[in-house]
C-alpha cells in the first residue's frame, strides 16, 4: 500500500512537475514574445522621439534665426549706420545684433551684392567666444539675394564650417530693399550634444558624396569607431540597416555638391539594456518558483498569464503617448515590481517631455516666460478683443555693467530684475524677451491704471541692488502700447519698441506709444536719404525775412532763411532738415549753398538798384572745418561782393561747444572786416567771459523773451539789462520775434538798434519781399 502510495504520488508529483514545467514554458513564451513586441514599441518610440526632437532643435534654429534677422533689419540705427556707411561703425552694430541671441556668424550684404559686414566666433583651436572679421568680407555675397530670400540657401560652408543660416532684407522708409542682414548658427558638435542629451543617442552630422569617402563634420561621442561608423555611412549612402543598431538619418541639403546628413545611432543593446534586466529578473522569478510551487503551479500559471496580458496592454497604451497613468498588472510582488519598472520608464519619458516643453516656452536664465509662451497666453486675449497691455523694458547701463563687471554680473543683474519684476502683483504675465529686455503684458488694462501700476515698478526695480559688496543702481526704460483692433502681438512689441527707443532718444523713463512717433520716426529716416540729393537737385529754397533799422525806420537788412520745397511733402521747415544735416555730415554742403545763392539774390537787388545787407547763418559743424572760413573770404572776393554787405549770425550753442576753436575761427573773419552776430542770445551757455572774448558786432536777442515784452516785466527786465550790457560792450543789438507795434515802440525807446518780426513780414521769397517794401513804406 506503501509502495503503491508513493507510486501515486510520484506520479502526481510528475504529473504537477510535468504540468508546471508546460505551464511555466507557457508562460515564459508569452513573455518573450512580449518582451519581443515591446522591444520593438521601444525602437520604434526611440527613432519617432529623435525626429520629434530633431525637427524641433532644428526647426526652432531655424525659426530663432529668421525672426532674429526680421527684428535685427527693422532696426533703425542699423539702419542709419548701413545707410551711412561706416563700417567700423556697421560691425559694432552688427555685432551686438549677433551677441544678443549668441550667432556664430552675422552677415551683412548690400544692394550691389557685396558683403559689407561678415563677424564670425573663432573655432578650432581659437579662444571660443573671440569674434573676428570674416574672410569674405568686402568681397561679393555668393548667392543671388532679393526680396524674398529667394536665392539663398538655408546652409553657408565657410572656412571648415557649416552654417545654419537665414537672411532678412533691409528695407527703406518707402519699402525699398537696401541690403540684407543675416545670422546663423554652427552645424556641429554643440547641437549634436544637445541632441544626445534630449534624446539620448549618439547624434552627429555626416558630409557624403558620390565616388568619395563620407566625411563626419561632428559627433556627440568622443569618437566614431570602425563598426559605428559603417553602420552609419551604409544606412546613409544606401539606406541599409543594421540588426546591431538603432539608426536614424534625415538629408538637410546641399553643400559644396555634397549632402549633408543629421543622423543619430545607438546599439540595440544599450537601447535595450533595461529590457534585458528586466527580462533576466522574470527568468529568475520563473525559477523561484518553481520548486514551492508544484501543487499551486496550474493556479500560479494561470494567475502569471492574466497580468502579463494587462502589461502588454498598457505597454500599448503607454506606446500611443498616454504617460499619466500608473501602470498596474497584479498584486504579486514580481509583478508589481516589473510594473514599477514601467513606471519609472514612462514617468522618465514624461520628464524628458516635460523638459523640452518647458525649454521651449521659458527662458533658461531667469525661468521667466519667452516669447512663445507670451504668444501662447496672450492669443486668447486677442481673440476675445480683450484690453490687453503689452510694456518692453529696457535695462539701463547694461553694457556697463557687463564691460565693466563681467558677465555673471551682468546676469545676476537680469535674474534680480526678474525677480522683482515677479514680485509685483497685478501683472499678468511677465517674459524675458532676450538680453536686458523684458516684456510685461496685461489683460483687462487701461492707461490710468497702467501708468500707475508702472509708477510701482519704477520703484521697485529702482531700489538698492548689492551683489557681493558691490552697489548698483537699477533704472529701466519702457515702452508701452495699448491694443487697438484689429492688432496682433508682433503690432504691439513692435509699437512698445518704437515707444521705447523714442524713449531713450529723448531720455524719458516711460513712452506710450502713439502714431506720431511712428510717423516722425519714418518720415525721419526718409528725409535722411532725401537731404543730399535735395542739396544737388535744386530743392531748396531760400526766404528772406527783413530787419527794421529802429532810429532810420527803414529796412536795410535781411535775414537768409533755408527751407526745403520737396516734390511730395510741400514745404518742410528747417527745425526738421537742419538737425538731419548736421547729423549726417550735410551742413557745410548746406552752408556753402546757402551762401552762393544769397550772394546771387543780393547781386540781384543790386542791378534793380535795391541795397539790402544778408545775415547767413552758420552752425557748430561750419567752425569745425578748419577750410570754412577761407571758402567765405574767397566767395565773397570771387563775387566781387563788399564785405560790410553780408553777416554771419552764430548760436551760442556753435561757440560753446568748442569755444578756442570758434573763437579763433571768427578773429580770421573779424580781421577781414566781416559782421558778425550772435544768434538766439539768452538761450544757450555762453558765459560774460566768453561773450567778452568773442570778436562779433551784434546780440541777436532770441524770439522767447521778445514776443510776450508788453506783458511779461520778467522779459522786459531781461532785455532791458542785454541791452545795456551790450552797449557798454560796443555791441548792436537786434530784437527778434517783435509781434506787436508796442514791443517795438519799446525797443526804440531803449536804444535798440534793429528789429524783425511778424508784425513787420514773415519770411517771405524774393519777389514777395520786394513787393513788400514797396507797399510798406520801409
Amino acid at each position: 500500500m506503501f509502495g503503491i502510495f508513493n507510486r501515486i504520488q510520484t506520479r502526481i508529483f510528475a504529473f504537477f512537475v510535468i504540468l508546471l514545467i508546460a505551464v511555466q514554458a507557457i508562460s515564459f513564451s508569452i513573455t518573450f514574445y512580449a518582451n519581443k513586441r515591446l522591444e520593438q514599441e521601444q525602437l520604434r518610440n526611440q527613432l519617432s522621439v529623435a525626429e520629434l526632437v530633431f525637427k524641433s532643435e532644428y526647426n526652432d534654429r531655424n525659426y530663432y534665426l529668421s525672426a532674429f534677422a526680421d527684428t535685427a533689419a527693422k532696426d533703425f540705427g542699423l539702419k542709419d549706420i548701413f545707410i551711412d556707411g561706416d563700417s567700423r561703425s556697421f560691425l559694432v552694430a552688427l555685432n551686438n545684433h549677433r551677441k544678443r541671441i549668441n550667432a556664430d556668424i552675422a552677415i551683412a550684404v548690400d544692394i550691389e551684392g557685396e558683403i559689407i559686414g561678415e563677424l564670425m566666433l573663432k573655432t578650432k583651436g581659437m579662444e571660443k567666444g573671440k569674434v573676428r572679421v570674416g574672410p569674405e568680407q568686402g568681397e561679393a555675397f555668393r548667392f543671388q539675394l532679393d526680396s524674398e530670400l529667394q536665392g539663398v540657401k538655408p546652409l553657408y560652408p565657410l572656412e571648415d564650417n557649416i552654417y545654419q543660416i537665414k537672411f532678412a532684407p533691409l528695407t527703406s522708409g518707402a519699402n525699398n530693399v537696401i541690403g540684407w542682414v543675416g545670422f546663423g548658427f554652427i552645424i556641429g558638435d554643440e547641437l549634436a550634444r544637445s541632441l544626445q542629451m534630449k534624446t539620448g543617442l549618439n547624434a552627429g552630422f555626416m558630409v557624403t558624396s558620390a565616388g568619395e569617402k563620407n566625411q563626419l563634420v561632428s559627433l556627440s561621442a568622443e569618437q566614431l569607431n570602425a563598426d559605428d561608423y559603417q553602420a552609419v555611412s551604409d544606412y546613409i549612402q544606401d539606406g541599409q540597416l543594421n540588426d546591431e543598431y538603432v539608426l536614424w538619418h534625415e538629408a538637410l541639403g546641399e553643400v559644396n555638391e555634397k549632402q549633408l546628413h543629421a543622423f543619430m545611432y545607438l546599439t540595440r543593446y544599450d537601447v535595450l539594456e533595461s529590457f534585458q534586466k528586466q527580462w533576466l529578473q522574470q527568468l529568475g522569478l520563473i525559477l523561484l518558483m518553481l520548486p514551492i510551487s508544484l501543487l499551486l503551479a496550474f493556479v500560479i500559471s494561470s494567475g502569471v498569464t492574466k497580468p502579463i496580458k494587462l502589461l502588454i496592454e498598457q505597454a500599448r497604451y503607454i506606446a500611443k503617448g498616454n504617460y499619466n497613468s500608473k501602470v498596474q498588472v497584479g498584486n504579486s510582488i514580481e509583478m508589481q515590481d516589473l510594473a514599477e519598472e514601467f513606471t519609472v520608464m514612462q514617468q522618465a519619458i514624461l520628464s524628458r517631455e516635460s523638459k523640452i516643453a518647458f525649454q521651449a516656452y521659458h527662458d533658461p536664465l531667469t525661468n521667466l516666460s519667452n516669447k512663445n509662451e507670451l504668444e501662447r497666453v496672450t492669443q486668447p486675449w486677442f481673440e476675445a478683443k480683450s484690453a490687453v497691455a503689452i510694456c518692453l523694458i529696457n535695462i539701463k547701463r547694461m553694457t556697463e555693467v557687463n564691460g565693466t563687471l563681467g558677465h555673471v554680473v551682468g546676469d545676476e543683474v537680469i535674474k534680480e530684475i526678474g525677480r522683482r519684476l515677479s514680485s509685483i502683483d497685478d501683472i499678468t504675465l511677465v517674459c524675458r524677451m532676450s538680453g536686458d529686455e523684458f516684456v510685461l503684458a496685461f489683460k483687462d488694462t487701461f492707461p490710468k491704471a497702467l501708468r500707475s501700476l508702472l509708477a510701482k515698478v519704477q520703484k521697485n526695480i529702482e531700489a538698492e541692488y548689492r551683489y557681493q559688496d558691490i552697489s548698483l543702481h537699477l533704472q529701466l526704460t519702457i515702452g508701452v502700447s495699448f491694443v487697438h483692433y484689429p492688432s496682433d502681438l508682433e503690432t504691439l512689441l513692435r509699437q512698445a519698441d518704437t515707444a521705447m527707443q523714442h524713449a531713450k532718444k529723448n531720455k524719458l523713463e516711460q513712452q506710450i506709444y502713439n502714431q506720431q512717433i511712428d510717423v516722425n520716426t519714418l518720415e525721419r529716416l526718409q528725409l535722411i536719404n532725401e537731404l543730399k540729393s535735395a542739396i544737388q537737385h535744386g530743392e531748396l529754397v531760400l526766404f528772406y525775412q527783413p530787419k527794421l533799422d529802429l532810429t532810420l525806420n527803414k529796412v536795410t537788412h535781411v535775414e537768409a532763411l533755408v527751407r526745403w520745397l520737396h516734390p511730395d511733402r510741400g514745404m518742410i521747415p528747417p527745425d526738421e532738415f537742419i538737425p538731419i544735416a548736421e547729423q549726417m555730415g550735410q551742413m557745410n554742403a548746406l552752408t556753402r549753398w546757402v551762401m552762393n545763392e544769397a550772394i546771387d539774390q543780393y547781386l540781384s537787388w543790386k542791378d534793380q538798384g535795391i541795397d539790402l545787407g544778408i545775415a547767413i547763418n552758420i552752425s557748430a559743424e561750419n567752425l569745425k572745418d578748419t577750410n570754412f572760413c577761407q571758402y567765405v573770404l574767397d566767395v565773397i572776393s570771387d563775387r566781387s561782393v563788399p564785405i560790410e554787405a553780408l553777416t554771419l549770425e552764430i548760436t551760442e550753442d556753435a561757440v560753446v561747444s568748442d569755444p578756442e576753436n570758434a573763437i579763433k575761427q571768427l578773429r580770421v573773419l573779424k580781421q577781414y572786416g566781416l559782421k558778425l552776430s550772435i544768434d538766439d542770445y539768452g538761450t544757450g551757455y555762453s558765459s560774460l567771459a566768453q561773450l567778452k572774448q568773442l570778436p562779433v558786432d551784434e546780440l541777436k536777442i532770441d524770439k522767447s523773451f521778445v514776443q510776450n515784452l508788453m506783458v511779461n516785466l520778467d522779459d522786459q527786465i531781461i532785455v532791458n539789462s542785454t541791452l545795456q550790457l551790450a552797449h557798454s560792450l560796443g555791441l548792436r543789438v537786434v530784437a527778434e520775434g517783435i509781434e506787436d507795434e508796442g514791443a517795438l515802440k519799446w525797443l526804440a525807446e531803449r536804444g535798440c538798434e534793429m528789429g524783425q518780426g511778424y508784425y513787420l513780414s514773415k519770411p517771405a521769397d524774393a519777389d514777395t519781399l520786394v513787393a513788400w517794401l514797396v507797399n510798406s513804406g520801409y
